[in-house]
């Protein structure tokens, strides 16, 4: 049902948006972004395997989808976490969002490629909509007036990277889910990812912020709560949904993150967020017209149900 698919990828985005507020929060606490991300991905591989563990073998066979996917899958939710904190070591908050958040344009752009047809009217407008609503939500106009617009050519560099990191997440999460169903398309996608930090973790050293008990708590929480959660969500919604709406939906997090920081952070909301916001929603409510959906689509969907 495709509305269950919007309501998933946009609860997906409201929890990693939550996951953000929090982590940001242990990381001024002094924990390291790289290590609550690591163990994110450790943790979450751990809890979904012993869940699959206890099906005893009747989770869905993973024969139509080439290896080649899942690991591009795995390998693009490890990079696109570390450009995107990479950025924001180089770039203000404002750019690296807005760069990282062209993501949902190259989802359309790959589709249509792919698809040898140009996008609709819908997704177009709905894609404008969300991608000025994010700059405006971030401030971006407020960082340029102001003369902020600090560009670091290696944070442009890795925000972009980062970009194509989450477009690459959803355009081969939309495969893997379909082939595969999304409990084993996560699973498996983590643990590529987390292979993956192992070895940068044996390039860093000692693990200093995970074998502090002080925030022993804060990551199981970010495992289960704002990853395992979510990604499972996210995914399964993309089993339901275009990746190209998928894409346009998730434009939903910088949203949701504005509005954490106004009821937890009691921060303020101003005219350009509010202005944000509105078209973010106008966005998001344009990409869920219902139109009748090609029949490779209604096949694809019979086959996931």
């Amino acid at each position: 049902m495709p509305r269950l698919g919007y309501l998933a990828v946009s609860a997906a985005a409201v929890l990693w948006a939550a996951g953000g507020a929090f982590a940001s929060y242990l990381i001024d606490e002094g924990a390291s972004f790289v290590e609550l991300t690591e163990a994110r991905a450790w943790i979450t591989a751990l809890a979904l395997g012993a869940a699959v563990a206890l099906r005893r073998g009747n989770s869905r066979p993973a024969a139509g989808v080439p290896l080649g996917w899942v690991i591009v899958f795995g390998c693009s939710i490890a990079a696109a976490n570390l450009t995107y904190y990479a950025s924001l070591s180089r770039l203000p908050v404002a750019i690296a969002i807005t760069v990282q958040y062209t993501a949902p344009g190259l989802v359309v752009l790959w589709a249509s490629i792919g698809e040898r047809r140009r996008p609709g009217g819908r997704v177009i407008a709905a894609l404008a909509g969300t991608m000025v609503g994010v700059a405006l939500l971030v401030e971006l106009p407020v960082v340029i007036s102001e003369g902020q617009l600090r560009l670091d050519a290696l944070g442009l560099l890795t925000a972009g990277a980062s970009a194509v990191a989450f477009a690459t997440y959803i355009f081969s999460g939309e495969r893997v889910s379909r082939g595969m169903g999304a409990l084993d398309a996560v699973l498996r996608g983590f643990v590529i990812a987390s292979i993956l930090w192992i070895v940068v973790q044996l390039v860093r050293g000692r693990p200093d912020t995970l074998l502090d008990r002080r925030f022993t708590t804060g990551v199981v929480f970010l495992a289960v709560a704002t990853t395992i959660a979510p990604f499972l969500l996210f995914v399964w919604g993309l089993g339901r949904i275009r990746a190209t709406d998928a894409a346009i939906v998730s434009t939903l997090e910088p949203l949701a993150a504005a509005l954490i920081a106004f009821v937890w952070l009691d921060q303020s909301l101003s005219g350009w967020q509010l202005a944000g916001a509105a078209l973010v929603l106008v966005g998001i409510g344009i990409v869920q017209i219902e139109r009748p959906p090609p029949a490779e689509v209604l096949a694809e969907r019979a086959a996931v149900e």
